[in-house]
């Protein structure tokens, strides 16, 4: 005769139960946003007010501050937004999105960082099929690791941007390629993660202050004038 176990579990671990049916009552009240946002917060995690402005002073602590971004598309898309979201996910507790947002950011600058450095093979910029057969691959389609190998190795980038793509590189791997890491660091790691995906962007795009004035990448001055976010201005 076998013996009942008895194991601990969670009822509809997805469901938000305020707004699902049958659960929710049919003509019953909006749920308060205190409810939204305790949903949003993982389980264990304090959802109320101070917490989330306690976590964001946390994650608000970058050594290298992003305080302006150039208006165009894909940069805001690729880089910027994601920035935002991913420090969002830390104001409520989902480390792992910081982690992933931050990890997608890095690797957008690494592919960023090449178009920017205009690689030349025989005199012109080196084309797609010269790039298979250096690399194996387009470079677009590298893993992250070699990415970062094939930019160093060109001088596009220097070893301390090198070490900020590895602390992603490293972070991400281990929260989100192996079993059996477990998440008693997570917050901090996440808050390193973040903090070096910032620092990759702002480097890539330059924050440089003279004379009143902002001093962008000049590399990334050229991007800017060829997708026409960057215009002269002409002297009064």
């Amino acid at each position: 005769m076998s013996e009942d176990k008895l194991i601990k579990g969670w009822i509809n671990p997805l469901a938000f139960l305020d707004v699902d049916e049958p659960w929710a009552a049919i003509g019953a009240s909006q749920p308060k946003l205190e409810s939204v946002i305790g949903f949003l917060c993982p389980p264990g995690i304090p959802a109320d007010l101070d917490s989330l402005i306690a976590r964001y002073k946390e994650i608000s602590t970058e050594p290298v501050r992003l305080f302006a971004a150039p208006a165009e598309p894909r940069i805001l898309e690729k880089l910027v937004w994601p920035l935002r979201n991913a420090k969002g996910s830390y104001v409520i507790g989902n480390y792992l999105a910081v982690i992933a947002l931050s990890g997608m950011v890095a690797e957008m600058v690494a592919i960023l960082a090449w178009d920017l450095g205009e690689v030349t093979l025989g005199g012109h910029l080196m084309s797609d099929d010269e790039q298979k057969a250096l690399f194996g691959s387009t470079f677009e389609r590298l893993g992250q690791e070699r990415r970062v190998k094939v930019l160093s190795t060109y001088r596009i980038i220097d070893e301390e941007t090198v070490g900020r793509f590895d602390t992603v590189r490293v972070i991400r791997r281990k929260y989100l390629h192996i079993w059996s890491q477990d998440h008693d660091t997570l917050p901090t790691d996440s808050k390193a993660c973040f903090h070096a995906a910032v620092a990759l962007v702002t480097g890539i795009i330059g924050q440089d202050i003279k004379d009143g004035k902002i001093m962008l990448n000049p590399r990334l001055i050229k991007y800017l004038e060829k997708h026409g976010v960057c215009e002269p201005v002409e002297d009064e």
